[in-house]
């Protein structure tokens, strides 16, 4: 297994595989480099792929600080530094989106080459605007019912996100496979990870680096996206080179990376070569 020692000494694990065109792959919260694992395996004939961990996920590294977005950009910085990369194009889901956003932010498009994002508004919360969480509808009060749930029961508040903003429609399951989902979301969700990064992607506002990114820009919605057309407009008017909306992808939710892992490595790999 292959790590890298972060700045503050966590270390994360992570993956590099196949040759070609470097991909860097970024995951979302309560994921991992092995829950993608059929869309990631889609690129390895012919790219060379980068995959890890986010801090306080699966193989990488418990940490009681540094648990917010500002960091994970950090990260993501240190193991393009530590690979030597150049010329990346950088794909993030959902917080990964976040990460990648995060990562411009502070440290500029010099060394990468295309960004791909699924997903992720430049800004969760919605005050003021309707590009937030929940197609505009989930306000500060529902974060704040999440946090109270996160800390009586991790389970069961992963599987209310999961059951009242992520899934289109409504769940028609018994009580006993209920039961099951919860306990399997508590089994393996940590609960100061996921109030501390779903309290810092909701506190942080990100479209500001909307306007570094110097690069083509590919932005992945599913048919039930978690975001409206508010956010994605945004993210159009205000990067400095070509955007590219891709949608056509039916029945998808915001798991669309394990949904469609084909149809969605199809439309990376179009983007890459057209751009």
């Amino acid at each position: 297994m292959s790590y890298i020692t972060m700045s503050d000494g966590i270390k994360l694990y992570y993956e590099s595989r196949g040759e070609g065109e470097t991909l860097v792959f970024c995951h979302g919260l309560n994921s991992s480099h092995s829950a993608n694992k059929e869309f990631y395996d889609e690129f390895i004939k012919d790219y060379h792929t980068v995959v890890y961990d986010q801090r306080n996920h699966a193989d990488s590294d418990m940490s009681t600080k540094h648990l917010n977005v500002e960091r994970l950009g950090q990260d993501l910085n240190e193991i393009i530094e530590s690979l030597n990369l150049e010329d990346i194009t950088l794909i993030g889901h959902s917080m990964g989106a976040a990460t990648i956003y995060s990562y411009v932010n502070q440290f500029d498009c010099d060394k990468i080459k295309k960004i791909v994002a699924c997903d992720m508004s430049p800004y969760m919360r919605n005050d003021g605007w309707g590009g937030g969480i929940g197609m505009g509808k989930w306000s500060d009060e529902d974060f704040m019912q999440d946090f109270d749930r996160i800390f009586d029961d991790v389970g069961y508040a992963t599987y209310h996100i999961f059951k009242y903003l992520m899934n289109p429609t409504p769940l028609d399951i018994s009580e006993e496979d209920e039961e099951n989902f919860i306990k399997s979301f508590g089994d393996s969700v940590e609960p100061l990870t996921m109030a501390s990064f779903w309290y810092s992607l909701f506190r942080t506002d990100q479209r500001p680096a909307m306007e570094k990114i110097t690069v083509p820009f590919l932005y992945l919605m599913p048919d039930y996206p978690l975001y409206s057309t508010e956010a994605t407009d945004y993210i159009k008017e205000h990067v400095q080179d070509t955007f590219v909306l891709e949608n056509d992808f039916p029945g998808t939710t915001h798991a669309i990376w394990n949904q469609m892992p084909h149809e969605v490595a199809e439309a990376v790999k179009k983007f890459i070569k057209n751009y």
